[in-house]
């Protein structure tokens, strides 16, 4: 081997000092850039912003990192009015947006005491009423709109504080070690994607909800529509029946390994028989709450 044959080989075998790159920033410690480029790995946690909004990018753009979040007991105490704002702001602009589509159409719902159902005084609990010949503002003058909207944001609210105590049960019956903040936030999270979702789904409802004041349409179509939108926010719910679902499901791995298997399957069962329960119990306390406020 010649003397420049063996100064080319050791030139290509020895590693150059590296020099620092000149004009570039450094990079913040608490910068996630490797959960930018690789999202798969599941260790890798960027920092939430703070405020409500930074939550909101989470609810959507990374639920599975929400759900290691809300698990972090220095966090939670934050976290909770976070989750109770954007799930009453949600469910109030669901309630605008209801109330908006039904003064169109120029049809408000009546309600009736079950009382009277049950003794055969109404078919029915709740019909559609003509409005013909009053104002788009009569509704919101006469405080049916605000009712309206009391009745979904504080019936929709109050429903997960009445069925807390179960799903608690729930989960020390499943063997799971969980606080009840974790039971709270857990549930007010689910609320909080809901309302995120429900807010999603609302301009494609509006869509068809305002083409009744636009175009001729029978009295069974007009009361189909307007009874989809009363109840859209339990087919929206089904995105938070799932967030509770993952959220509470991912603590199996607070039970004895030897466990883990059965009595995960066990809290699933639980989890899904509470939300049959919140489901059931919602509607009555909703329409409730909106027939004792109309007097």
């Amino acid at each position: 081997m010649t003397v420049e044959t063996y100064e080319i080989h050791k030139a290509n075998q020895e590693p150059t000092a590296a020099t620092p790159d000149e004009g570039i920033p450094p990079i913040p410690p608490d910068f996630e850039l490797v959960n930018r480029l690789e999202p798969t790995w599941p260790d890798m946690i960027r920092p939430v912003e703070s405020g409500s909004l930074g939550l909101l990018e989470l609810i959507l753009k990374a639920p599975e990192q929400l759900d290691r979040l809300i698990r972090d007991p220095a966090r939670q105490a934050e976290l909770l009015p976070r989750f109770l704002g954007i799930s009453l702001v949600g469910f109030t602009f669901f309630g605008v947006a209801m109330s908006l589509v039904l003064s169109t159409s120029t049809v408000w719902p009546q309600l009736f005491p079950m009382e009277a159902v049950v003794a055969g005084r109404e078919s029915t609990p709740m019909r559609f009423a003509a409005s013909n010949g009053t104002s788009l503002l009569t509704h919101w003058l006469n405080g049916d709109a605000l009712r309206l909207i009391a009745a979904y944001a504080v019936g929709l609210i109050a429903a997960t504080g009445i069925c807390l105590p179960s799903l608690y049960f729930y989960s020390l019956l499943a063997g799971v070690r969980m606080t009840m903040m974790d039971v709270v936030l857990q549930s007010l999270k689910s609320k909080a994607v809901a309302a995120v979702t429900l807010v999603g789904v609302l301009p494609i409802y509006a869509t068809g909800g305002l083409a009744i004041a636009i175009f001729p349409m029978s009295e069974y179509w007009r009361d189909t529509v307007l009874t989809l939108g009363l109840i859209l926010p339990f087919i929206a719910g089904t995105a938070g029946t799932y967030s509770l679902y993952r959220g509470l499901s991912g603590f199996v791995d607070t039970m004895a390994e030897e466990r883990r298997e059965q009595r995960g399957f066990f809290l699933q069962r639980l989890v899904l028989s509470w939300a049959a329960c919140y489901t059931a119990v919602t509607p009555v306390l909703i329409f409730t709450l909106w027939q004792r406020m109309q007097g």
